[in-house]
């Protein structure tokens, strides 16, 4: 295994204080869009993962909706904060990448598969996950820093009117991205790695290599 590859796993982490700086031609984002899609497993190649990127006024439009949508949940008297939060941790980045799962070629799989049906919601969501991982860490060999966010269902529906999203499309994550202006918290890991993995030598004894 590639020390670059462990490298760019270990500097992933999450930021934010985001910045609205291109550090590479962004091209080359949707490059490597269109490449992870092309070699990111899914169950039985059913290929289901999507991915939008919104860049410009569209980035920060979604989070324009996300914190018109918040209004209507939070108190008015913490509204002012959570504002605060979105634009100085999402709003104020270089784009967001909203990653879907489409349910047709899904419900397509139930029908070709049905004795795995029940077990096709809980691929989709490992093979969306696995897409969400690889471009988080593909963006940061860039430089970029993002983080992983969930205000879906409720933003759902204004975003996929807005950008004219096929209905058949699950949001799953948004991940806001740009520059990072801050240094993460150093990682803390109470639980060490030889009480959270087993490893069995050749003659089936638990070890701690």
């Amino acid at each position: 295994m590639g020390d670059t590859f462990i490298d760019a796993v270990t500097r992933r982490r999450s930021y934010y204080r985001l910045e609205d700086r291109a550090l590479v031609d962004d091209r080359h984002l949707v490059e490597l869009i269109d490449r992870l899609l092309m070699v990111m497993p899914t169950p039985f190649n059913v290929q289901s993962s999507r991915v939008v990127l919104l860049l410009g006024d569209h980035h920060r439009e979604l989070w324009h909706i996300v914190a018109e949508t918040l209004r209507k949940f939070v108190p008015e008297e913490r509204f002012a904060a959570t504002k605060q939060r979105i634009d100085d941790s999402f709003a104020s980045g270089h784009g967001t990448l909203l990653f879907y799962e489409d349910s047709a070629s899904l419900n397509a799989l139930r029908e070709q598969y049905p004795l795995y049906a029940d077990r096709v919601d809980t691929w989709s969501e490992q093979s969306s996950a696995m897409l969400q991982f690889a471009l988080w860490t593909g963006i940061e060999t860039m430089g970029y820093g993002a983080s992983l966010q969930h205000y879906n269902p409720i933003i759902d529906n204004s975003v996929e009117e807005r950008w004219q999203i096929d209905r058949r499309w699950y949001l799953k994550a948004q991940m806001p991205f740009g520059a990072p202006l801050d240094t993460p918290v150093p990682r803390t890991s109470p639980i060490p790695p030889h009480g959270r993995r087993m490893v069995f030598d050749r003659v089936m004894t638990n070890c701690s290599i």
